[in-house]
């Protein structure tokens, strides 16, 4: 069965004005969320704080869960900058040491999921296919000509495989990915506050390094 997918804007604007007016439609959603929080979010409010015509608002959104697909466009758009730029400094990691890679990963992943679940995490959780955010950086990535996340992961563990218990270094990295994002999912959804928390991160790094690591191995130094 096909994921239920958002609603789309009616049309888009082709007019330096029209395009203003969007615009301040979506800056103004913005800020609804961040200062008064989801629960208050109605087209009416939307276009109170925007300063415009609630027809106007209709004219290009059929409601407000279509102006959020555009505020959450702009949330993964900015992520995947972010990401570009930190995953530089990981991939300079990467050769370096197993543990400050993954703490930096896990650094990352948390950082991404506390910014789309924070302003209305119903509607992310709702919907969260259509804001998936490794698939974005992996469309990123390919159309610079890198490596898959799944295949530059694959390749960072084989950099330590001397650090790691016999294995398939494929298959853990597979188990590693996909534990790592069902432990922030579900901390997303049902202990939001965890997500800030250091012990949960350091309880994540620890419970992949006890997988991937053999018994004599250890947590390495952090320097």
């Amino acid at each position: 069965m096909p994921a239920e997918q958002p609603p789309q804007p009616r049309k888009r604007p082709r007019q330096q004005r029209s395009t203003m007016l969007v615009a301040a439609i979506q800056e103004a959603c913005r800020q609804i969320l961040e200062r008064e929080g989801a629960d208050n979010l109605t087209t009416a409010r939307i276009a109170e704080v925007a300063g415009v015509n609630i027809s106007s608002l209709y004219q290009y959104f059929p409601n407000k869960e279509a102006v959020l697909v555009d505020v959450y466009d702009e949330i993964i758009g900015a992520l995947l900058v972010r990401a570009r730029e930190r995953f530089e400094e990981i991939d300079r990691l990467a050769g370096q040491s197993l543990e400050l890679t993954l703490a930096a990963i896990v650094d990352m992943e948390i950082a991404q999921l506390r910014e789309l679940n924070r302003l209305a995490p119903d509607f992310y959780h709702r919907y969260q296919h259509r804001f998936d955010i490794h698939a974005r950086i992996d469309e990123l990535a390919c159309s610079l000509d890198n490596p898959s996340w799944e295949a530059w992961f694959s390749r960072f563990l084989g950099r330590h495989r001397r650090h790691l218990r016999p294995g398939d270094t494929d298959l853990f990295s597979l188990f590693v990915r996909k534990t790592l994002r069902a432990n922030l999912q579900w901390a997303a959804l049902e202990q939001p506050g965890l997500l800030g928390s250091g012990e949960f991160r350091e309880e994540l790094l620890s419970m992949l390094l006890a997988y991937l690591q053999s018994p004599q191995e250890g947590r390495q130094p952090a320097a």
